[in-house]
């Protein structure tokens, strides 16, 4: 049997969702998979070398890969031409977000990695206001469909290499001020004690242990990666992320509530969508196209399944 290891980062869980879609559909097509979360400190880690598929999975920050995916690269042993994919998670469609794996490629190809696909997938922001729950299900529909295309292309030998265009690179390096941002900005993330009710989620969950508890103060250090984490699952929203305080989202997307709700519609972004999402129009008018391609329309995939679940119930 075949098999496969998907390393990933993940802040608010959005990566991990996707990944979790990847391992599906490579173990639909009898292609057993590991996921590997990265996190500090880095622990041991299966090798790529026991494995005939490596995926690697990150949300975009501030058009960069995480620093912490990328020093996890660097620790890989060098490979013979192992095959190697990419995915990678952001809540918006521009083509800058594209660039964010130049450097991830650059240290994998160094590593003798032969990276033959990477896709970029919208999922719902965690930072600066929140998606409203029809646009989530949209984006779930698509990137299950998506992923289901992906995984063939990865199991046919398929190629498609991303362009990184210079002036895209050059908004990655320039917004790359982010990760030092992290440094500072995590070290004045605060909590409300009035607000906090002492669950100890934010110390147990943060990725790169920012968090600590101190003389009964939950404390904040130097490592954070500004993934959001914290901020979005706290059960209280306590938590106040420093000079982000005004864009914070809290409370965690319910995919399986959004996904089984009937009465949320799936059309969120459609030919009359005005305003800032109707620069969303091309990405689901291309993701249309490459659906096609393979027989796959969502709202008819979605409708079937439906229709067939009801049935289920009705019997």
């Amino acid at each position: 049997m075949s098999n496969a290891i998907i390393y990933y980062f993940s802040g608010t869980k959005n990566t991990f969702t996707i990944a979790n879609m990847v391992k599906s559909e490579l173990e639909k097509n009898g292609i057993k998979t590991t996921l590997h979360e990265v996190t500090l400190p880095y622990k041991v880690f299966p090798t790529p070398d026991d494995y005939d598929y490596v995926g690697f999975g990150y949300p975009v920050h501030a058009f960069n890969c995480p620093k912490i995916l990328l020093k996890f690269a660097k620790m890989l042993p060098n490979t013979k031409g192992k095959k190697a994919f990419i995915f990678k998670t952001s809540g918006e469609p521009f083509r800058v977000n594209d660039s964010s794996s130049y450097k991830l490629s650059k240290l994998l190809r160094k590593r003798g990695f032969n990276i033959v696909l990477e896709k970029h997938l919208l999922m719902p922001y965690n930072i600066v206001f929140r998606y409203k729950d029809s646009l989530v299900k949209q984006m779930y529909l698509y990137n299950k469909a998506l992923c289901e295309v992906f995984v063939k292309m990865i199991i046919n030998g398929q190629r498609e290499n991303v362009k990184y265009h210079l002036r895209h690179r050059l908004a990655s390096v320039i917004f790359r001020i982010q990760q030092g941002g992290a440094i500072v900005n995590g070290r004045i993330y605060s909590v409300n004690k009035g607000k906090c009710v002492s669950c100890m989620r934010c110390v147990k969950d943060c990725p790169t242990k920012n968090i600590s508890l101190k003389d009964d103060k939950i404390k904040f250090d130097s490592r954070c990666a500004m993934c959001m984490r914290c901020v979005m699952y706290c059960p209280t929203s306590a938590i106040s992320p420093g000079i982000l305080r005004l864009w914070k989202v809290n409370g965690a997307y319910e995919f399986d509530r959004i996904i089984e709700d009937n009465n949320i519609p799936i059309d969120f972004i459609n030919p009359e969508t005005k305003g800032y999402f109707r620069l969303f129009k091309k990405y689901y008018k291309n993701a249309d196209a490459e659906l096609a391609k393979h027989g796959i329309t969502v709202v008819n995939e979605y409708e079937r399944k439906n229709d067939t679940s009801s049935d289920v119930s009705a019997k």
